[in-house]
C-alpha cells in the first residue's frame, strides 16, 4: 500500500508532465505557425495532442495501479 506522500508525489508528477507538454506544444506550434503562416493550427493541434497524451498516460497508470490492488 502506498503512503499518502507517495500518492501526492505521483499526482504532482503527472500534473507537471501534462503542464510541460502543453507549454512545449504551444511554443513549438507557435514557431511552426509563424514559419509556415498557418494562423494557429499547429499550436492548437500540438496542445490538443499534449492534453490527450497526458490523460492517456494517466489512464494507463491508474488502470495499472488498480490491477495491483485487486
Amino acid at each position: 500500500m502506498r503512503t499518502r506522500v507517495q500518492w501526492i508525489l505521483t499526482a504532482s508528477t503527472f500534473t507537471l508532465s501534462i503542464a510541460l507538454a502543453i507549454i512545449f506544444g504551444y511554443y513549438v506550434g507557435g514557431w511552426l505557425d509563424a514559419r509556415y503562416g498557418t494562423g494557429s493550427i499547429f499550436s492548437s493541434l500540438l496542445v490538443l495532442v499534449a492534453i490527450i497524451g497526458g490523460f492517456y498516460n494517466l489512464y494507463r497508470y491508474v488502470t495499472r495501479e488498480l490491477r495491483k490492488i485487486k
